[in-house]
């Protein structure tokens, strides 16, 4: 497994958003040009980039050869070193309208996965995210906490993404539909 790490997504490699390569040979980043067993094929920018390896994208070398960022948007944090981490050297979630970033106490939160009901359930956290998201969510107005709660998937029309603060633990929950 490559070495590069993401401190707003950990687990990166393990919820499916690096690829590995579907042959034998491995990909070609079409950043460094070097060799990658685990690519990710996502960038906002004008170019077409279809490959890119975990160490350019957390170096920053993707982001800056290509003028571009790896999430659509966010909610609002002060600090720029936090900003060109999130936006520059972090890669994104899939999802159906485009990543938005969660916020507490004053840093992004982490990227867990995609949820639904039944995930927040099995954990023990559905009460404490549906409250989080009720209180919070800029997106309550299209998807009110009844329709989350009936319909919330992790592979389906209405899909939850799951947050935790790096600070204090506490969980936040986006949501977004097709």
């Amino acid at each position: 497994m490559e070495t590069a790490q993401f401190r707003y997504h950990p687990k990166a490699y393990e919820n499916g958003t690096f690829k590995q390569s579907k042959t034998s040979e491995p990909e070609i980043c079409e950043c460094c040009g070097k060799e990658t067993d685990w690519y990710y094929d996502g960038i906002y920018s004008e170019d077409e980039v279809e490959v890119l390896c975990p160490e350019c994208i957390s170096s920053g070398a993707a982001a800056k050869e290509y003028n571009g960022q790896f999430i659509q948007d966010a909610e609002e944090v002060l600090d720029e070193e936090k900003k060109d981490e999130l936006f520059n050297r972090t890669p994104g979630y899939e999802s159906w309208q485009g990543e938005f970033w969660l916020v507490h106490c004053g840093d992004y939160c982490t990227f867990i996965d995609r949820v639904g009901i039944k995930e927040l359930e099995e954990m023990g956290i559905a009460k404490e995210a549906l409250y989080d998201y009720s209180e919070n969510s800029h997106y309550f107005d299209y998807y009110p906490v009844e329709a989350v709660k009936a319909h919330l998937s992790r592979e389906g029309g209405m899909t939850g993404y799951l947050f935790r603060c790096l600070h204090c633990g506490k969980y936040r929950l986006g949501v977004d539909a097709n």
